[in-house]
C-alpha cells in the first residue's frame, strides 16, 4: 500500500505542477515543481508516519520512492524542455517546415541567445552596459559546480582549460 501512496502522491505533484505552470507567476517551472512537490511530499510523509510509524521501512521506502519519482520527473522535464530534438519534433507536429524554416529557427546564435535569456530570467546572469555578468547566485552555482567537478574528479572541458 505504501507504494501506491507514493505513486499517487507523485501523480498529484505532477498534476499540481501542470496546473501551477498555467498560472501567471514569475517563478520558473522547476521552482514551481519544487514548491508543489515539497508540499505533496510533506503530506505524504505525514500520512506514512501516521499509518506505519517512524521506524517502519514502509514509511521511508514510500518517501524515497516519491523522492526518486520527483527527481526522475524533473530530470526528464528539464531534458525535454531544453532538447533541440524534442523542440523540433513539437514544431513539426504543429506545422510543416522547410529546411530553411528549420535552419532559421535553430540558428546557433538564436539558440545561444535563448539560453542566455533563460540564465538572465533565472537570476544567474545580469545584463550590464559592458555585457553579461554573473550574479551572486550565479557565482554560487559556479562554485558549487567546481566543487562537484572536483569531488567526482571530472577534468575541465578543453575550452575551460585555455588560458589557465
Amino acid at each position: 500500500m505504501w507504494l501506491i501512496d507514493a505513486l499517487l502522491a507523485l501523480a498529484v505533484a505532477v498534476l499540481g505542477h501542470a496546473g501551477l505552470c498555467r498560472a501567471p507567476l514569475s517563478s520558473g517551472v522547476v521552482t514551481r515543481f519544487v514548491i508543489v512537490g515539497s508540499l505533496v511530499g510533506a503530506c505524504l510523509v505525514s500520512w506514512l508516519l501516521g499509518r506505519y510509524g517512524t521506524a517502519a521501512p514502509q514509511t521511508w521506502a514510500g518517501a524515497l520512492v516519491f523522492a526518486f519519482g520527483c527527481e526522475l520527473y524533473l530530470f526528464l522535464f528539464t531534458l525535454v524542455m531544453s532538447s533541440v530534438s524534442s523542440n523540433l519534433l513539437s514544431n513539426l507536429a504543429r506545422r510543416d517546415m522547410t529546411d530553411m524554416d528549420i535552419a532559421r529557427l535553430y540558428d546557433s546564435r538564436k539558440m545561444v541567445g535563448a539560453r542566455l535569456d533563460r540564465l538572465v530570467a533565472a537570476g544567474l546572469l545580469t545584463e550590464q552596459p559592458n555585457g553579461l555578468q554573473l550574479t551572486a547566485e550565479g557565482a554560487r552555482m559556479v562554485r558549487a559546480f567546481g566543487r562537484l567537478r572536483g569531488f567526482f574528479r571530472h577534468p575541465l572541458p578543453a575550452y575551460e582549460s585555455y588560458g589557465r
